[in-house]
């Protein structure tokens, strides 16, 4: 089952639910009572290795380059 993210319309207090794909129930704030909507959850990206910035690409083909010319 996955999780849902769910946040108040009216308080904006964050909740995570667990319920089936098909489910939808009414979630209701614990803080005001009212009706929560549900959102896009948080999603943590990590990129490794080299390439990944515009500077990485950019010493790279500048060092090349240079090398080259320096022959």
């Amino acid at each position: 089952m996955p999780m849902y993210r769910y946040v108040c319309k009216n308080c904006g207090t964050e909740k995570v639910e667990l319920h089936g794909i098909n489910d939808n129930p009414e979630i209701i704030c614990d803080i005001c009572g009212n009706e929560m909507e549900k959102t896009i959850g948080r999603v943590g990206i990590v990129f490794k290795g080299s390439g990944f910035y515009i500077t990485d690409s950019k010493k790279s083909s500048n060092t090349k380059s240079e090398t080259s010319s320096n022959k």
